[in-house]
């Protein structure tokens, strides 16, 4: 079937006219921001990047930034620094309680988020992915099998590019699958997902979010503006996010790894989608190149999502057999002297590390730890116990995670990332695998995700040159 777009062309026509002339203020000078300025310099608005760094931290973009026209405030911290303004878009690294953000609003100003300006330019039909674990493998994996299926698509929000940048390659034939996080949808306002779905949901990101509530409510926001012509694909084996997706007032389309009622499920030992009333097998549960019931549930997804877009079930079979992990996501790095080497660095929280951990199939040697985020570590801690033949820890959530393992628990500490390595190897044995699942943010010790990850995958490396002498 086909997806019509959620904007008509007249709508968002009518949005860029609205913004010649007018002084825009976004608030961040990352990749979402510089996608603005692009959009609102093309748009004829008069636009001011700001940024809380100093210009020298930021001096790329503000460079390209006053290349586009806009003028740049760094050290930005008032919002009188560039009033006068008549819009503030906020990047998603900017919360809403940001001091300028709350005087604009007082003052009668319309404040959005940069994803939801993304939004009304967008005249693509959008298959919006959310949840605290396995939206980038989902997006990724339904790009995959629309690519194999020959349908022309963009990909983009969260998983790397901006949909604020994307949208000018955007076409109502070509659909958007966009990786949606809390941030981003803290600040929309009309956003509309003519597919939509929480994957599963667990407490992440309370430093920037009040409490598990709170993140719980900003990841609900995905279905709020959807309508009965719409879907929520809703996810039965993970009970938070079910709760969240049955309230849509959407069509619904229900996956389980496990229920044989649902309408996306593993059957006779098959992926099975059945819309419509018509079940079709889409290649066996063995051919899911990852490890995990959550793995096969994100495959479900995305081969439901496919479906709903007409890729045939060959295309999406393919696909996900073809389908290869990312740097930072269970990578295998290497083996050296029979251990097996895996950054898994993207798991930034409890939930995901202890999903990934719990699904290898040898015994493993982990290194856990990094910047605290305000989740508790208990299953994550008990998980450890059960199950890893020795933990190393690093960073300042060490002594939480050792706490919450038990009294009788023994495992190391490390000051630096390569010790942590060297350590882990020394506990482990042949067959093992030592793997860093972090279950923490990086910022203690790194630049982000990325960082810690090439430091892993560097030391391994070199570990790895070092016994092939």
């Amino acid at each position: 079937m086909e997806l019509t777009p959620a904007r008509t062309q007249a709508e968002i026509d009518a949005w860029r006219g609205s913004l010649a002339g007018r002084a825009v203020l976004v608030i961040g000078a990352g990749r979402s921001g510089i996608a603005c300025v692009h959009r609102l310099t093309e748009a004829g608005a008069r636009v001011i990047l700001a940024d809380r760094s100093p210009r020298e931290r930021f001096a790329q973009a503000a460079a390209e930034a006053e290349a586009l026209g806009a003028r740049v405030v760094p050290g930005f911290e008032a919002l009188e620094q560039a009033a006068p303004v008549d819009l503030v878009i906020l990047s998603p690294g900017v919360p809403p309680e940001n001091p300028a953000a709350v005087v604009a609003r007082a003052a009668g100003l319309e404040v959005i988020g940069s994803f939801e300006f993304g939004y009304r330019l967008c005249p693509a039909p959008i298959i919006a992915v959310t949840g605290t674990n396995g939206k980038g493998t989902t997006c990724r994996a339904l790009s995959g099998m629309l690519s194999a299926a020959g349908i022309e698509h963009i990909l983009a929000g969260n998983i790397g590019t901006p949909l604020e940048g994307e949208v000018t390659r955007a076409t109502a034939h070509t659909p958007a699958v966009v990786e949606v996080s809390s941030f981003q949808l803290e600040t929309i306002v009309e956003f509309r997902p003519r597919v939509a779905t929480v994957l599963n949901l667990a407490p992440d990101h309370l430093d920037r979010h009040p409490d598990a509530a709170s993140y719980a409510a900003a990841k609900a926001r995905i279905f709020e503006n959807q309508r009965p012509e719409d879907y929520a694909l809703v996810v039965l084996d993970d009970q938070p996010a079910r709760a969240l997706a049955e309230r849509s007032v959407a069509a619904k389309l229900r996956i389980s790894a496990t229920r044989a009622e649902a309408d996306a499920t593993v059957r006779d030992g098959m992926l099975t989608v059945t819309l419509d009333g018509r079940a079709e097998a889409i290649c066996p549960a063995t051919d899911v190149p990852l490890p995990g019931a959550h793995s096969l549930l994100n495959m479900l997804v995305a081969a439901t999502a496919a479906r709903l877009l007409d890729a045939p079930p060959a295309a999406i079979a393919a696909a996900i057999r073809a389908y290869r992990t990312t740097p930072d996501h269970l990578e295998l790095v290497a083996e050296v002297g029979g251990v097996a080497f895996i950054n898994d660095s993207k798991a930034t929280n409890p939930a995901s590390a202890a999903a990934d951990l719990g699904a290898l199939d040898r015994p493993f040697v982990a290194i856990v730890g990094g910047k605290h985020k305000g989740m508790a570590y208990d299953d994550l801690g008990r998980l450890l116990v059960a199950r890893a033949r020795a933990v190393v820890l690093i960073g300042e959530a060490a002594d939480l995670i050792a706490a919450a393992m038990g009294e009788g628990a023994r495992p190391e500490t490390a000051a630096t990332l390569p010790e942590a390595i060297a350590r882990a190897a020394e506990l482990a044995q042949p067959g093992d695998a030592v793997i860093m699942a972090p279950a923490c943010s990086s910022f203690d010790m790194f630049d982000d995700y990325a960082h810690r990850g090439r430091v892993f995958r560097e030391t391994v490396l070199a570990m790895r040159r070092e016994a092939d002498r």
